[in-house]
Protein backbone atom coordinates (compact mmCIF):
# COMPACT_ATOMS: atom_id res chain seq x y z
CA UNK A 1 0.00 0.00 0.00
CA UNK A 2 3.26 1.88 -0.06
CA UNK A 3 5.30 3.12 -2.45
CA UNK A 4 8.92 2.05 -1.97
CA UNK A 5 9.92 5.88 -2.82
CA UNK A 6 7.35 7.88 -1.85
CA UNK A 7 8.98 11.25 -2.07
CA UNK A 8 11.29 12.03 -4.72
CA UNK A 9 13.12 15.49 -6.24
CA UNK A 10 11.60 17.48 -9.13
CA UNK A 11 14.06 16.75 -12.16
CA UNK A 12 14.16 20.57 -12.64
CA UNK A 13 14.89 21.44 -9.32
CA UNK A 14 16.86 18.67 -7.44
CA UNK A 15 16.25 20.54 -3.81
CA UNK A 16 12.65 20.76 -4.08
CA UNK A 17 10.15 17.44 -3.83
CA UNK A 18 7.79 16.17 -6.47
CA UNK A 19 3.82 16.61 -5.86
CA UNK A 20 3.39 13.65 -7.77
CA UNK A 21 5.42 11.42 -6.13
CA UNK A 22 3.52 11.99 -2.97
CA UNK A 23 0.04 12.89 -4.74
CA UNK A 24 -0.35 9.30 -6.03
CA UNK A 25 0.40 7.21 -2.67
CA UNK A 26 -1.65 9.81 -0.96
CA UNK A 27 -4.75 9.29 -3.77
CA UNK A 28 -4.33 5.44 -3.52
CA UNK A 29 -4.81 5.44 0.61
CA UNK A 30 -7.84 8.07 0.50
CA UNK A 31 -9.57 5.59 -2.26
CA UNK A 32 -8.71 2.18 -0.97
CA UNK A 33 -9.98 3.62 2.73
CA UNK A 34 -13.13 5.29 1.30
CA UNK A 35 -14.26 2.34 -1.07
CA UNK A 36 -13.84 -0.15 2.65
CA UNK A 37 -15.81 1.92 4.31
CA UNK A 38 -18.65 2.55 1.91
CA UNK A 39 -18.72 -1.05 0.59
CA UNK A 40 -17.24 -3.03 2.57
CA UNK A 41 -17.73 -7.01 1.56
CA UNK A 42 -18.13 -5.83 -2.60
CA UNK A 43 -14.99 -3.16 -2.18
CA UNK A 44 -12.99 -6.48 -1.00
CA UNK A 45 -14.44 -8.78 -4.12
CA UNK A 46 -13.81 -6.15 -6.41
CA UNK A 47 -10.04 -5.41 -4.80
CA UNK A 48 -9.72 -9.40 -5.24
CA UNK A 49 -10.97 -9.34 -9.13
CA UNK A 50 -8.68 -6.35 -9.90
CA UNK A 51 -5.57 -7.73 -7.98
CA UNK A 52 -6.77 -11.26 -10.04
CA UNK A 53 -6.33 -9.67 -13.48
CA UNK A 54 -3.46 -7.50 -12.54
CA UNK A 55 -1.51 -10.49 -11.50
CA UNK A 56 -3.30 -12.46 -14.78
CA UNK A 57 -1.47 -9.49 -16.94
CA UNK A 58 1.85 -9.29 -15.41
CA UNK A 59 2.34 -13.34 -14.81
CA UNK A 60 1.97 -13.56 -18.96
CA UNK A 61 3.56 -10.86 -19.88
CA UNK A 62 6.74 -12.38 -18.15
CA UNK A 63 5.98 -15.52 -19.94
CA UNK A 64 6.27 -14.02 -23.25
CA UNK A 65 9.09 -12.06 -22.42
CA UNK A 66 11.29 -15.24 -21.50
CA UNK A 67 10.56 -16.82 -24.88
CA UNK A 68 11.76 -13.63 -26.54
CA UNK A 69 15.05 -13.27 -24.68
CA UNK A 70 18.39 -14.38 -25.05
CA UNK A 71 19.93 -17.29 -23.95
CA UNK A 72 22.12 -15.24 -21.19
CA UNK A 73 19.46 -12.83 -20.75
CA UNK A 74 17.48 -16.11 -19.41
CA UNK A 75 19.75 -17.40 -16.97
CA UNK A 76 20.38 -13.76 -15.23
CA UNK A 77 16.16 -13.29 -14.68
CA UNK A 78 13.68 -14.89 -13.86
CA UNK A 79 10.89 -14.13 -16.15
CA UNK A 80 9.65 -17.10 -16.29
CA UNK A 81 8.96 -18.74 -12.82
CA UNK A 82 7.87 -15.53 -11.94
CA UNK A 83 5.49 -15.37 -14.63
CA UNK A 84 4.13 -18.73 -14.04
CA UNK A 85 3.86 -17.50 -9.95
CA UNK A 86 1.81 -14.56 -11.37
CA UNK A 87 -0.41 -16.51 -13.31
CA UNK A 88 -1.57 -19.56 -10.98
CA UNK A 89 -1.84 -17.30 -8.12
CA UNK A 90 -4.01 -15.00 -10.25
CA UNK A 91 -6.10 -18.03 -11.92
CA UNK A 92 -6.67 -18.82 -7.88
CA UNK A 93 -7.60 -15.37 -6.38
CA UNK A 94 -9.84 -15.13 -9.40
CA UNK A 95 -12.04 -18.31 -8.54
CA UNK A 96 -11.49 -18.01 -4.69
CA UNK A 97 -11.87 -13.92 -3.97
CA UNK A 98 -12.47 -14.75 -0.21
CA UNK A 99 -8.51 -15.16 -0.47
CA UNK A 100 -8.35 -11.92 0.06
CA UNK A 101 -10.38 -11.35 3.00
CA UNK A 102 -8.60 -14.30 4.85
CA UNK A 103 -5.86 -12.67 3.90
CA UNK A 104 -6.26 -8.90 4.77
CA UNK A 105 -4.90 -9.07 8.21
CA UNK A 106 -1.62 -10.41 6.95
CA UNK A 107 -1.10 -8.08 4.38
CA UNK A 108 -2.04 -5.01 6.41
CA UNK A 109 0.29 -5.73 8.94
CA UNK A 110 3.06 -5.68 6.34
CA UNK A 111 2.08 -2.53 5.10
CA UNK A 112 1.99 -0.83 8.88
CA UNK A 113 5.43 -2.37 9.69
CA UNK A 114 6.37 -1.14 6.66
CA UNK A 115 4.52 2.43 7.18
CA UNK A 116 6.19 2.76 10.50
CA UNK A 117 9.53 2.29 9.33
CA UNK A 118 9.16 4.57 6.68
CA UNK A 119 7.49 7.42 9.29
CA UNK A 120 10.16 6.62 11.63
CA UNK A 121 12.96 7.44 8.76
CA UNK A 122 11.04 10.62 7.95
CA UNK A 123 11.42 11.42 11.51
CA UNK A 124 15.16 11.53 11.55
CA UNK A 125 14.87 13.27 8.12
CA UNK A 126 12.46 15.94 9.55
CA UNK A 127 15.27 16.68 12.67
CA UNK A 128 18.20 16.65 10.42
CA UNK A 129 16.27 19.34 8.26
CA UNK A 130 15.34 21.08 11.46
CA UNK A 131 11.68 20.88 11.87
CA UNK A 132 10.77 21.24 15.29
CA UNK A 133 8.00 18.78 16.09
CA UNK A 134 9.85 15.75 14.36
CA UNK A 135 8.96 13.75 17.43
CA UNK A 136 5.81 13.51 16.82
CA UNK A 137 6.85 11.70 13.87
CA UNK A 138 8.62 9.50 15.68
CA UNK A 139 5.53 8.58 17.93
CA UNK A 140 3.06 7.79 15.14
CA UNK A 141 5.66 5.46 13.98
CA UNK A 142 5.60 3.82 16.98
CA UNK A 143 1.85 3.76 17.21
CA UNK A 144 2.15 1.61 13.32
CA UNK A 145 4.36 -0.68 14.65
CA UNK A 146 2.55 -1.74 17.18
CA UNK A 147 -0.86 -2.20 15.00
CA UNK A 148 1.32 -4.40 12.42
CA UNK A 149 2.94 -6.31 15.31
CA UNK A 150 -0.91 -7.04 16.38
CA UNK A 151 -2.33 -7.34 13.16
CA UNK A 152 0.17 -10.00 12.21
CA UNK A 153 0.53 -11.65 15.46
CA UNK A 154 -3.38 -11.45 16.37
CA UNK A 155 -5.92 -11.47 13.57
CA UNK A 156 -8.80 -11.05 15.50
CA UNK A 157 -7.53 -7.46 16.37
CA UNK A 158 -9.22 -5.66 14.16
CA UNK A 159 -12.38 -7.29 15.59
CA UNK A 160 -15.39 -8.73 12.52
CA UNK A 161 -15.40 -5.25 11.28
CA UNK A 162 -12.20 -5.06 10.01
CA UNK A 163 -12.76 -3.45 6.26
CA UNK A 164 -14.45 0.02 8.72
CA UNK A 165 -11.13 -0.13 10.50
CA UNK A 166 -8.77 -0.24 7.62
CA UNK A 167 -10.55 2.23 5.78
CA UNK A 168 -10.68 4.53 8.98
CA UNK A 169 -6.51 3.77 9.53
CA UNK A 170 -6.52 4.27 5.41
CA UNK A 171 -7.32 8.08 5.28
CA UNK A 172 -5.54 8.79 8.30
CA UNK A 173 -2.30 7.65 6.87
CA UNK A 174 -3.32 9.42 3.85
CA UNK A 175 -4.08 12.85 5.82
CA UNK A 176 -0.85 11.78 7.90
CA UNK A 177 1.31 11.73 4.11
CA UNK A 178 -0.21 15.12 3.14
CA UNK A 179 1.16 16.72 6.34
CA UNK A 180 4.63 15.12 6.04
CA UNK A 181 4.89 16.17 2.38
CA UNK A 182 3.95 20.12 3.20
CA UNK A 183 6.43 19.99 6.61
CA UNK A 184 9.30 18.71 4.53
CA UNK A 185 8.89 21.32 1.75
CA UNK A 186 8.55 23.80 3.75
CA UNK A 187 11.54 22.90 6.05
CA UNK A 188 13.19 22.59 1.93
CA UNK A 189 12.16 26.03 1.39
CA UNK A 190 13.96 27.63 4.43
CA UNK A 191 17.30 25.16 4.12
CA UNK A 192 17.55 26.07 0.27
CA UNK A 193 15.66 29.24 -0.36
CA UNK A 194 15.39 30.33 -4.25
CA UNK A 195 18.04 32.68 -5.48
CA UNK A 196 16.94 36.34 -6.10
CA UNK A 197 17.36 37.38 -9.57
CA UNK A 198 20.15 40.44 -9.88
CA UNK A 199 18.88 43.92 -11.65
CA UNK A 200 21.31 45.21 -14.00
CA UNK A 201 23.13 48.06 -12.61
CA UNK A 202 22.60 51.18 -14.94
CA UNK A 203 25.96 52.71 -16.21
CA UNK A 204 27.02 55.93 -15.26
CA UNK A 205 27.99 58.54 -17.33
CA UNK A 206 25.93 57.35 -20.31
CA UNK A 207 24.35 60.60 -21.11
CA UNK A 208 28.17 62.93 -20.79
CA UNK A 209 29.81 59.94 -23.53
CA UNK A 210 26.95 60.47 -25.36
CA UNK A 211 26.98 64.02 -25.52
CA UNK A 212 30.82 63.92 -26.05
CA UNK A 213 30.41 61.53 -29.49
CA UNK A 214 27.82 63.59 -30.51
CA UNK A 215 30.00 66.88 -30.16
CA UNK A 216 33.21 64.53 -32.46
CA UNK A 217 30.70 63.36 -35.24
CA UNK A 218 29.54 67.53 -35.51
CA UNK A 219 32.96 68.95 -35.41
CA UNK A 220 35.55 66.09 -36.49
CA UNK A 221 38.47 68.80 -37.31
CA UNK A 222 38.68 69.74 -33.28
CA UNK A 223 38.71 65.92 -32.91
CA UNK A 224 41.92 65.26 -35.07
CA UNK A 225 43.58 68.91 -34.26
CA UNK A 226 42.65 69.56 -30.37
CA UNK A 227 43.01 73.55 -30.09
CA UNK A 228 46.87 74.58 -28.45
CA UNK A 229 47.03 75.42 -24.49
CA UNK A 230 45.70 78.97 -24.55
CA UNK A 231 43.81 79.64 -27.65
CA UNK A 232 39.70 80.01 -27.83
CA UNK A 233 38.42 77.28 -29.96
CA UNK A 234 37.43 78.12 -33.65
CA UNK A 235 33.81 77.78 -34.17
CA UNK A 236 33.18 75.13 -36.68
CA UNK A 237 31.32 77.22 -39.14
CA UNK A 238 32.75 80.62 -38.63
CA UNK A 239 34.47 82.12 -42.23
CA UNK A 240 37.73 81.99 -43.27
CA UNK A 241 39.70 85.64 -43.07
CA UNK A 242 42.62 86.13 -45.38
CA UNK A 243 44.63 88.91 -46.65
CA UNK A 244 44.08 92.90 -46.01
CA UNK A 245 40.22 92.89 -46.14
CA UNK A 246 39.81 90.89 -42.47
CA UNK A 247 40.52 93.44 -40.84
CA UNK A 248 37.69 95.92 -42.85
Amino acid sequence: MKSFKMFSERQDNPRRLNPWSAALPITFDLICGILLILLRQMALRVTSYALAGLMLIGGVWLIVSYFRQTPMEKITQCFLSLGLALTVSGVLLAFHPDYLKDFLPFIWGLAMLFGAFMKLQYAFDEKALGINRWWILLILSGFSLVIGILSLTNPAFLSESRELVIGIMLIAEAVLDFVLYLLISQALKHLFPEPRAELPLKPTGGKTEGRAEEARVENPQAAVNPPAAGTAPVAANAPESSGPDANT
